[in-house]
């Protein structure tokens, strides 16, 4: 009885620890053909590389890049393995069950052993997009089971004679394996789900990231999947309306419960986006929350003569005694002057540009933070929350005249694209390759 040799699968790591986590355990149930796993970490956050040591006992080796090289951190994977045929993939797919022709490794290398003439063989995305594998649709079918076409890095099966340039990309080594005779495609049958595709909302500051980092060293596409998500509120939003947001929790109100009253702009709903404008009737079971860094308080006073429940305002003016017929619950201060003028000069375009998306994906860290700065005795604004007392309010409102972008708060975010630079990227990727090809220099991968 002949043993199967093990195949050498190399996942590239970089944060999104849950999605690594998922694909490590789908991996070690659903396949059944034996394999080694590799780990190359570029450069992770702390949860990632804490929960790779954690898990270290899963792997055959773990190698911890000491910068983020990008794709290109996948050769360190590649020269420490050995074996003829080797998987190449991001950490971020989970591979489909097994099939009465076996799993997705046992079928993949059967694919590769009919078709020697392949260099290359990719499982195929269960979702189709127009920004991934739509193209899929018009590649040609190759006896009914290989579509010949490039592909990203999803668990690409490749043949180490085939690749004789060091790794450097997804779109590079596909070029570089049909330069040297050979073909390279996807598994038409062979599927596995893409948990990246919940990355606009789940990790956008990831994806605008990778986008950003196109450059001389690095190529990534134009993500246009990021119009899918929020728009990235600024610091000095989180600032002003963390103590707002932290008084609603407190009292237990649901953000959707809440209405915001605008002066003139929205800042409260650019942080949470189920915050809706205050327009015609504020219902008694609403909570009309605001901020009011006017010194005379006029939009705390507008709000306190319409509304008919609570309010929850953010203001600069000083509160003595509370209106006629409205109760003042509690008073707290609000953010400390020097972390509004911190914030305030973070959500200056220069610095805005380095934050990206974090303010969306790392909302409730930021968040914590801005709440944890509402301490000390020299506070300029100061939280209020009132009830009312007695029966009244409930005038009608005018609702908020607000147009897409309008808020200086949640201003469009323009990513840099360094498109030259992305176009010399490949360019230069190119030459280099075919200069090892053309003078016979290229080498085996490892």
């Amino acid at each position: 009885m002949n043993v199967a040799e093990p195949v050498d699968i190399i996942l590239l790591s970089y944060n999104r620890v849950e999605y690594l986590e998922a694909m490590v355990a789908a991996l070690e149930q659903r396949t059944r053909w034996p394999y080694r796993l590799t780990v190359v970490d570029n450069a992770s956050a702390p949860p990632t590389r804490t929960w790779l040591r954690s898990n270290s006992g899963r792997f055959e080796r773990i190698i911890w890049n000491r910068r983020n090289e990008h794709l290109a951190g996948l050769q360190h994977g590649i020269a420490a393995t050995a074996g003829e045929l080797f998987v190449l993939s991001d950490a971020d797919l989970v591979v489909a069950p097994p099939t009465s022709d076996g799993c997705w490794l046992t079928r993949l290398h059967a694919l590769a052993e009919r078709h020697p003439d392949f260099g290359l063989i990719g499982v195929r995305l269960d979702s189709i997009s127009v920004a991934r594998n739509a193209h899929l649709e018009k590649a040609p079918l190759v006896d009914g089971e290989l579509l010949e076409t490039p592909t990203g890095v999803w668990l690409n099966l490749i043949r180490r004679d085939a690749l004789r340039i060091p790794y450097l990309g997804d779109g590079i080594t596909c070029h570089a394996l049909r330069r040297a005779g050979y073909r390279v495609g996807v598994a038409a049958h062979v599927y596995a789900t893409h948990l990246g595709d919940g990355d606009p909302q789940r990790h956008p500051d990831y994806l605008a990231r990778k986008q950003a980092a196109s450059g001389w060293r690095t190529t990534y596409p134009n993500y246009r999947e990021l119009a899918g998500s929020a728009m990235p509120p600024t610091l000095l939003a989180l600032a002003l309306a963390a103590p707002v947001l932290a008084a609603l929790s407190r009292d237990g109100i649901a953000a959707a419960d809440a209405r915001e009253l605008c002066g003139p702009h929205r800042l409260i709903g650019a942080v949470r986006d189920a915050i809706g404008p205050a327009g015609g009737s504020v219902a008694a079971s609403d909570t009309l929350v605001l901020v009011d860094r006017s010194p005379d308080g006029s939009l705390l006073s507008r709000a306190l003569a319409t509304s008919s429940g609570r309010v929850i305002a953010l203001a600069a003016v000083v509160v003595g005694q509370p209106p006629e017929d409205w109760k003042l619950s509690r008073e707290e201060p609000g953010p400390t002057p020097v972390l509004l003028r911190l914030a305030a000069r973070a959500s200056r375009p220069r610095w805005r540009a380095r934050l990206l998306y974090s303010t969306v994906e790392h909302r409730d860290q930021w968040l914590a933070v801005f709440r944890a700065g509402c301490f000390g005795d020299s506070q300029q604004l100061r939280l209020y929350v009132f009830e009312r007392v007695a029966p009244g309010g409930a005038s009608e409102l005018p609702a908020a005249k607000l147009s897409a972008g309008a808020s200086p708060f949640a201003p469009p975010l323009r990513i840099r694209r360094r498109r030259i630079g992305a176009f010399a990227t490949k360019l230069r990727r190119l030459i280099r390759a075919e200069t090892r090809l053309t003078r016979g220099t290229g080498r085996r991968s490892h």
